[in-house]
């Protein structure tokens, strides 16, 4: 893999880690790339593909 810049601290790594991929309804997404350190920092993203349950229900 090419070399990224971490979205936390900045700097390039050599060991980039995909933490995030970005939709967008007219434009293409984009993949937001953390270096090693950095990537256990994220929040886990949630698959906006996946089901929704409606607010008050419960799976």
């Amino acid at each position: 893999m090419m070399p990224q810049v971490c979205a936390r601290c900045q700097r390039t790594t050599s060991q980039p880690v995909v933490v995030a991929i970005e939709y967008g309804a007219s434009v293409g997404g984009g993949t937001v790339f953390a270096c090693p350190d950095c990537a256990p920092t994220y929040p886990k993203q949630r698959d906006p593909f996946d089901p929704v349950s409606p607010p008050g229900q419960h799976s």
